[in-house]
């Protein structure tokens, strides 16, 4: 009965969060004196007096507000601060841009909003020109190749180049600061999609992140950092303990489930297979024209040892304009499975995902095709692929990646400000 109370809940907050276009909240909220409080709210009550006056340039999109759903900008321009220059990640301002689509530059208010998704992924000198204080206040999402990660560490780089002090207002890490998973992105396949040498899941905050960009020398050490830490976030907490309210980080994340698989779910569609893209539930569920579910599910038993519960579906994506214009096989009925995560502090994504290529490798070894150069730079090293191409072992895939899950949680451990 616990497992149906569960599912139900789960499937719940799924549903919720499809319905509610401007936020999510699952329904176990946390008594007021434990709510999160996000550094957006700390640094406007205790440290914006200090800038008065001063240029500043805001690093914001959509997922820029304080929890009683103000912006940001709004509540600054209120306060009386100049704004002088806005900064958008990927999917813009509006966080409404399909990824991987060029952003433009444009104005919000008379403001110039440049694009760090476009011409320029790095604010230039002559946009940092006339800016006192750069401030960062963005959502993300806990994995290497979500971008806002990139972003961050782009900012900092121009900071550093132009002595502006930068603050960073910290936020949760939605699937929590306990779990590292995947392997480190090594020198050779770095690119925007992986910008840092840590793991794909790594389990920090933002605003532990970039202290670990300037303490490891992965960014110039020479200029002010301000990490404006919150009230309440632990470890432990997933995206449900905070009380706070799910904003979409991008037209695919609608969940903070979704950000949980998202690690893992990412793999299918390198090699080919759906990975719910075209439908209402990206990343959370998976499948192809030729897949058995059944075959899937005897293996791997429902999926309970990975803390979910694993139904068969049948569903046809479709292009969705503003989310996926071109899903991996459009408008063809693909079977598969549904993911319903029922212990989030228990569910691998990654391993959980490569356990899933690796019974359709073994089933179905001419269905799962793949790019070298675009699986690597993804995965971090060339494992992977060398893997897939039947080079190296499935248990030496699986050890390297445990020995560089174990380097990074004993690097960052100087660097963690929250128990």
């Amino acid at each position: 009965m616990s497992r149906q109370r569960n599912t139900r809940k789960s499937l719940f907050c799924v549903l919720l969060s499809l319905i509610l276009s401007t936020g999510f909240l699952c329904p176990e909220t946390p008594s007021p004196d434990k709510l999160v409080k996000l550094g957006n709210e700390i640094f406007l009550n205790k440290l914006s007096a200090g800038l008065k006056g001063k240029s500043l340039g805001l690093v914001l999109n959509h997922t820029s507000v304080l929890p009683n759903g103000q912006s940001l900008l709004n509540a600054l321009q209120e306060d009386g601060h100049k704004i002088q220059a806005i900064f958008s990640p990927e999917h813009g301002f509006s966080g409404k841009v399909e990824a991987g689509k060029e952003v433009k530059t444009s104005q919000f208010k008379g403001i110039p909003v440049y694009s760090l998704y476009g011409e320029t992924r790095k604010p230039t000198a002559e946009q940092l020109q006339d800016i006192d204080a750069i401030i960062f206040d963005i959502q993300d999402v806990g994995a290497r190749f979500y971008t806002y990660i990139s972003t961050l560490k782009y900012l900092l780089e121009a900071a550093a180049q132009s002595q502006i002090p930068v603050y960073v207002l910290d936020r949760p890490n939605p699937v929590g600061g306990e779990i590292i998973e995947g392997p480190l992105l090594q020198p050779e396949f770095e690119s925007f999609i992986g910008a840092l040498p840590i793991p794909i899941r790594y389990g920090m905050t933002s605003g532990e992140l970039a202290m670990m960009m300037k303490g490891e020398g992965w960014v110039a050490e020479s200029f002010e950092l301000h990490i404006v830490r919150m009230n309440n976030w632990r470890r432990s907490y997933f995206w449900k303990d905070t009380g706070l309210l799910w904003n979409p980080t991008s037209p695919n994340m609608p969940s903070p489930e979704t950000a949980i698989i998202y690690p893992g779910s990412s793999f299918f569609g390198a090699v080919k297979i759906n990975e719910g893209g075209g439908t209402l539930l990206p990343f959370l569920q998976f499948g192809a024209p030729w897949l058995d579910p059944s075959s899937i599910l005897d293996s791997l038993g429902g999926g309970e040892e990975f803390g979910i519960q694993l139904e068969a579906v049948k569903y046809t994506p479709r292009s969705l304009p503003g989310k996926l214009m071109y899903p991996i096989y459009e408008n063809r009925a693909c079977h598969g499975l549904q993911v319903i995560i029922n212990q989030e502090e228990k569910f691998l994504s990654i391993r959980f995902a490569l356990a899933i290529i690796r019974i359709l490798r073994e089933q179905h070894p001419d269905k799962l095709s793949f790019n070298s150069f675009d699986i690597n730079r993804m995965y971090g090293n060339e494992l992977f692929s060398r893997y897939l191409e039947g080079y190296i072992s499935y248990e030496q895939l699986l050890t390297q990646m445990e020995e560089d899950e174990e380097t990074f949680r004993q690097k960052r451990k100087k660097y963690l400000l929250y128990e």
